[in-house]
């Protein structure tokens, strides 16, 4: 929550929407992909505090997206989104 993961991208991120309430949708996609994919932390508790801390928070997309970067959702994620420059692994 505090943007202190050592990805700067991430860390801009996390402490934008802290102090805004708002992120952009490329920073969300790579911020809820590190914190599923390279932290393990389930997707329940990102969208749990996306929610709670987004300004235009949106219950439907907010899940949809969480569940997509979780693998568990109905448009899967094929990728994971690098918390370094936001290209798309395939892995």
């Amino acid at each position: 929550t505090r943007g202190e993961t050592g990805y700067p991208m991430v860390d801009a991120g996390m402490r934008e929407l802290y102090e805004t309430g708002w992120m952009m949708q490329n920073v969300r996609m790579i911020t809820a992909s590190f914190l599923t994919e390279y932290l393990n932390i389930n997707w329940v508790e990102g969208e749990r505090w996306f929610h709670s801390t987004l300004v235009d928070a949106d219950t439907a997309i907010n899940s949809m997206m969480w569940q997509n970067a979780g693998r568990s959702g109905i448009d899967q994620w094929n990728f994971v989104m690098s918390p370094e420059n936001g290209a798309q692994d395939p892995s």
